[in-house]
């Protein structure tokens, strides 16, 4: 049986259909100011020291609106940390133990010895200040944040990288009283999803 051209396109054209339906985009394009990102995968390093305490780990961190994940693996004492949360609730997951609290940054208390606001560092990971508090922030001539004053931590933004259209940090210094972390930002995948 000899099939018609044009039915063989079509049925071309639907398996491509099918196919396509079952692919999913890492980048969903490119943006044009960074609060048009509400989802994220990326990747990098945290490094943090206290009056007595120290470490570095890297991680993946996955982000969706209203919920995340942050994979820790290297030298935190726990071997890995998996901390995830959604609205109201937190957990925390390491080889020894599990915590549960209302919010991710109570929890990253027993990876670092320090609050570290994880709803604000959603923002600043994207050059953005937190606007669930006041902050004094300093921006350059083209508009990506420099320096910024917000929860009582001192925050440097000193490297940029270019990621779909526009640039996200790449390093962020932050300081509170003895209290010290730098986020190395090593790929970013805004749009993309896990």
């Amino acid at each position: 049986m000899i099939l018609s051209t044009t039915r063989i396109i079509s049925l071309a054209m639907l398996t491509l259909a099918m196919s396509a339906c079952q692919l999913r985009p890492t980048v969903t394009g490119t943006f044009e100011h960074p609060n048009q990102i509400d989802r994220w995968t990326i990747s990098g390093k945290l490094g943090y020291r206290t009056a007595s305490d120290g470490g570095s780990a890297s991680f993946d961190w996955a982000q969706k609106p209203n919920r995340g994940q942050i994979r820790f693996s290297g030298p935190l004492g726990f071997g890995s940390a998996d901390l995830r949360w959604d609205s109201g609730r937190a957990e925390l997951i390491t080889a020894k133990d599990q915590y549960q609290a209302r919010s991710p940054g109570e929890l990253a208390w027993h990876l670092t010895g320090f609050w570290l606001p994880v709803s604000a560092l959603q923002y600043w990971a994207r050059g953005l200040p937190w606007p669930g508090a006041r902050g004094d922030a300093d921006y350059d001539e083209s508009g990506q944040l420099q320096t910024l004053q917000q929860l009582g931590w001192s925050l440097e933004f000193d490297r940029y990288q270019p990621v779909a259209g526009i640039t996200l940090p790449y390093r962020i210094k932050a300081r509170q009283n003895g209290n010290r972390f730098t986020l190395l930002i090593k790929d970013w995948q805004p749009g993309a999803e896990k």
